[in-house]
């Protein structure tokens, strides 16, 4: 690399201290987890963007945007994406240190339990 190669990590540092930028960027980050999230199951069985979709019954545009981050799937659609690749789907509440008094405890739900309920 010539020392007049920017690089991406370099670009992404100078926006990022941005205070405002950085702020809006961390927001963010749970929806583009869980798009890595779905694209990691979907690879997990080795299936492109196409046969994942069918198998779930959705479209491969829709499964795109999930996958990009643009669109964050319902939690029903993210049960569907799961089973497909055999997994399902828990959700995890975890109290906030400070704001609880006593010995409040995680609750755990899965994907089921908060559908159907």
């Amino acid at each position: 690399m010539s020392a007049n190669t920017i690089t991406w990590d370099s670009i992404r540092d100078e926006i990022l201290s941005d205070p405002q930028v950085k702020a809006e960027y961390d927001a963010l980050s749970p929806e583009f987890e869980l798009a890595r999230a779905v694209i990691t199951l979907r690879e997990g069985i080795g299936l492109t963007q196409r046969e994942f979709a069918a198998k779930v019954g959705m479209k491969q545009s829709q499964l795109a945007r999930i996958e990009s981050g643009k669109q964050t799937p319902k939690l029903k659609t993210l049960a569907k994406l799961a089973a497909a690749a055999g997994y399902e789907v828990e959700v995890n509440l975890v109290p906030v240190e400070g704001e609880h008094e006593g010995n409040a405890k995680p609750l755990r739900l899965t994907a089921n339990e908060l559908v159907n309920s």
